[in-house]
């Protein structure tokens, strides 16, 4: 006998972490060219990549909850919370480097981050919603 879904499970829950993860990853994808364009000359860039680098670790935490959500009472994987978990303190890394300004650490985890965020919102898109 095959068990139907619970309406509210799966499918809210992995709205609500495709959501996070979209947002999130318009802002880590925002932040290499915002530094692309400070990088050339447009020094304002640097005003807006600051304070994004500054809140991105808050998407984390929120990203942290949709993830739990989705794991827990929509029965979905684990993984999405434990590697939200490493993102997160990623991100409070990448803050402090970028403030102290020592871009060979700030740079190649900056990508380790864009390239997570990026892989987590495809696959949260490639999920089947359970109907």
């Amino acid at each position: 006998m095959k068990r139907e879904a619970q309406p509210g499970g799966p499918r809210v829950t992995l709205w609500i972490l495709r959501i996070t993860l979209l947002l999130h990853a318009v802002l880590v994808i925002a932040q290499p060219i915002l530094a692309g364009y400070f990088l050339s000359g447009e020094a304002d860039a640097i005003d807006i990549h600051g304070p994004i680098g500054s809140t991105l670790f808050m998407f984390a935490a929120l990203q942290f909850v949709a993830a739990v959500l989705y794991w827990r009472p929509g029965r979905g994987r684990l993984w999405p919370a434990l590697v939200t978990i490493g993102l997160f303190l990623a991100e409070i890394t990448q803050m402090v480097f970028g403030y102290l300004q020592n871009f060979a650490v700030h740079v190649p985890l900056g990508t380790a981050i864009v390239v997570t965020v990026v892989l987590m919102t495809v696959w949260s898109f490639r999920q089947e919603v359970v109907r």
